[in-house]
């Protein structure tokens, strides 16, 4: 090996201003061509939002690239959908980003926090209390909104 070595990285070391952005994986050229283009969308919505995650997958921020790619039309929506629930505790939002995840099945829910079931239930109920719709009438904006605040780091 000629040149310079490469420099190892501490363990435990914490970059803050590194971020990684990833497409998929495809063959071929296109395949490439591809990856290249969704790791872009990626970066440049990580950018957009000013988020403080360090690693996303074009996978996991598809949607939210799509509905972010007008950013003051994504803020009024998560305004819209979310009322006060936007500023609630981080215990709230979390219950209800989870059970959404979990596909509206408290239990399931409930271990995945972990947090004991009627804790769950009772952070749902406050959740519709701050919600301008119930939560039951409006999943899928909810959650939508939700992974636009994890992806800027406010949720």
């Amino acid at each position: 090996m000629h040149g310079r070595p490469v420099a190892q990285l501490p363990a435990g070391v914490i970059w803050p201003a590194v971020r990684i952005a990833l497409g998929s994986t495809a063959p071929g050229v296109d395949g490439f061509r591809r990856s290249h283009i969704e790791a872009l969308t990626v970066q440049r919505m990580l950018a957009r939002l000013s988020s403080s995650q360090q690693l996303a997958t074009h996978e996991e921020v598809e949607l939210v690239a799509l509905l972010t790619s007008d950013p003051e039309r994504a803020e009024h929506f998560v305004k819209r959908t979310l009322g006060d629930l936007e500023t609630a505790g981080q215990d709230v939002i979390q219950a209800v980003r989870v059970f959404i995840a979990a596909q509206c099945n408290a239990s399931h829910a409930a271990a995945r926090l972990p947090a004991h079931r009627n804790t769950l239930l009772r952070r749902l109920a406050r959740a519709d209390q701050l919600l301008p719709r119930p939560l039951a009438d409006n999943i899928v904006n909810v959650g939508a909104a939700l992974e636009i605040l994890h992806w800027r780091g406010s949720a």
